[in-house]
């Protein structure tokens, strides 16, 4: 007796792009498909349906020369832009090549990547004088410009200052958004915290205390802690990769985004390096967010609304 088996297209194509890149069918397959189908029937799940509902942004900081040398080329060919985090006193510093010149920086501005500021020194922002924070804070701004480049988002060394009303007025002084705090989605409307009953992205309550999230206190996922976490198991790696990216899809319906992953990176390698990010792991992830129809932003296609206090991607409006 033959039996009626029945293989949707959807799982056809998954298993084909993942055999055709040459990655473990059964780690890759299963983690993508339970991340993303959420429990629906798979008849109704397609990533083009879901396109118009996928964002994510990439962030590189720190400026080591892996980044130009591994990262660029990976992202140019799926025709992805990052946003680079620069640390203005780091690039051209090392004379044993293990920091991007200011050449290297410059072609990445030219090619349409997005440059953004970093401080000056990579302190402890939360440790250091107020001359001096005004200092880490402010001078990139002007160091960027000096070379063409207009940054409009600072992020913050270590991640921190988020709690912090010196560094959130210092930073709002010079810029637009920051980055300060780490989560696996950023909401747009920052209203999505357990920890918090604010419905806005404004900086202050109306008694002047800071509020949890605000657009001074952006949060991204950092992919280091996950190295250092599994230290180099790249099935995990990838596994927490997709369940992060695809975690936004319980928010964004029909082209109304309320929430995107914000995933950061920093140095690259072949896989000795447990906290560093493995090259074939970082091209893997890229190819899932190309097959998977993610749209790449930057750090410069976000907005924000002055008069009702939220963020926004810029092209959707």
């Amino acid at each position: 007796m033959v039996r009626n088996i029945t293989i949707s297209i959807s799982a056809i194509l998954s298993i084909f792009i993942v055999i055709s890149a040459g990655l473990p069918w059964t780690a890759t397959y299963t983690a993508s498909y339970a991340s993303v189908n959420n429990g629906e029937d798979e008849d109704n799940f397609t990533s083009n349906s879901r396109a118009d509902n996928n964002f994510v942004i990439l962030t590189f900081g720190n400026v080591p020369s892996s980044q130009y040398e591994y990262a660029k080329p990976i992202l140019d060919r799926y025709d992805f832009k990052g946003s680079f985090f620069v640390v203005c006193n780091w690039i051209d510093s090392n004379i044993d090549g293990s920091r991007m010149t200011w050449q290297q920086i410059e072609t990445l501005h030219n090619e349409g990547h997005d440059i953004q500021a970093k401080s000056m020194n990579h302190k402890r922002l939360t440790e250091i004088p107020h001359q001096v924070l005004e200092y880490e804070i402010g001078e990139p701004k002007e160091c960027l410009q000096e070379r063409g480049i207009n940054p409009t988002v600072f992020g913050t060394p270590y991640g921190d200052g988020k709690d912090d009303p010196t560094v959130i007025n210092t930073i709002a002084k010079y810029y637009d958004f920051a980055i300060t705090g780490f989560a696996d989605l950023m909401f747009l409307r920052c209203d999505g915290w357990k920890s918090s009953d604010q419905d806005d992205c404004r900086t202050f309550y109306d008694n002047g205390t800071l509020t949890l999230v605000n657009r001074y206190s952006i949060r991204e996922s950092s992919q280091d802690s996950h190295n250092r976490e599994y230290q180099g198991d790249n099935t995990k790696i990838f596994e927490e990769f997709v369940k992060e990216v695809n975690s936004q899809y319980e928010y964004n319906k029909d082209g109304n985004i309320k929430a995107i992953p914000i995933i950061a990176y920093h140095d690259f390698d072949d896989g000795t390096d447990p906290s560093s990010t493995d090259v074939e792991l970082f091209e893997r992830e890229i190819k899932y967010l190309y097959d998977n129809g993610f749209r790449v932003i930057t750090m410069a296609d976000l907005g924000y609304d002055e008069e009702n206090h939220y963020l926004y991607i810029k092209d959707l409006l």
